[in-house]
C-alpha cells in the first residue's frame, strides 16, 4: 500500500486491488486515471450533485459500507462542527486492503462520539489534518489516541515555507515529536508497519 498527501484533507491510497482518492482536487477529478478500479470518496456532504468523472469506478460520499472491486470502506458519520449548533456531518472513510486498515478523519469539526469512535475501531494508519480542523492540538492528540494507530499522518506541511504549518506545530508538539523529515510518500505492507507508533510527514502533491 502507497500513500500520498494531497494537500489539506486529501490523500491518494494505492492498493494492489484499486485507488482511494479521499477529497482530491478538481483538476485530480479530470483524471486521466491509470487504475481500472479507482474510488473518490469524499468527506463533506454538498448540496450539488456531484457526477462520477470518467475512469472512475465509483463516488462515494456519506455513511454507509461499501465493496468496491475488493476494496472495502467504511464510511462514519462524525460532526463537521459543534453538534449543539449545527448538524453538517463530515465523513470518517476506513479503508481495508492489502491486510491494512487506514482511516481518514476528513475535516473533524468536533471530537467523534462514542459511538463514532466504536465505528471507526482500532486502525492501523490514521490521516488527518489539523489545518482544517477548529480542534486544538491537545483535542486532536487524545482523538488520535482513541484510534490506537500504528502511523500517524497529519497534513498540514507548507511546502513553500518548507515547515509544519502553526496548527501542525501544535499537534507534533502534544505528540512529542521533533525533527520529522518530510517524504512525498509512503509504502506499507502488513508485516512492515511499525512496532511503537511513529509520526510520518508528506510533502502535498498534485
Amino acid at each position: 500500500m502507497e500513500i500520498r498527501s494531497l494537500g489539506r484533507s486529501g490523500f491518494e491510497i494505492k492498493t494492489t486491488v484499486g485507488t482511494v482518492l479521499i477529497d482530491p482536487s478538481a483538476d485530480m477529478l479530470k483524471g486521466p486515471f491509470t487504475d481500472p478500479n479507482t474510488i473518490v470518496a469524499f468527506s463533506k456532504l454538498t448540496s450539488k450533485r456531484r457526477v462520477t468523472p470518467d475512469g472512475v469506478s465509483k463516488l462515494v460520499q456519506g455513511p454507509g459500507e461499501y465493496e468496491i472491486g475488493g476494496v472495502s470502506i467504511r464510511a462514519v458519520a462524525t460532526p463537521a462542527d459543534d453538534p449543539s449548533v449545527s448538524h453538517e456531518l463530515n465523513t470518517a472513510y476506513v479503508i481495508d486492503a492489502d491486510g491494512i486498515l487506514v482511516c481518514s478523519t476528513g475535516a473533524l469539526g468536533h471530537t467523534p462520539d462514542t459511538v463514532a469512535m466504536q465505528q471507526v475501531g482500532k486502525v492501523n494508519v490514521l490521516l488527518l489534518d489539523p489545518e482544517q480542523s477548529p480542534l486544538s492540538g491537545d483535542e486532536l492528540a487524545a482523538t488520535m489516541r482513541n484510534f490506537e494507530p500504528d502511523v500517524v499522518v497529519p497534513s498540514g506541511y507548507d511546502s513553500g515555507a518548507g515547515k509544519p504549518g502553526k496548527l501542525l506545530s501544535e499537534l507534533l508538539s502534544e505528540l512529542g515529536v521533533k525533527n520529522l523529515e518530510p517524504q512525498t510518500r509512503i509504502s506499507y505492507t502488513k508485516s512492515s508497519l511499525p512496532e511503537t507508533r511513529t509520526t510520518v510527514l508528506l510533502v502535498p502533491q498534485s
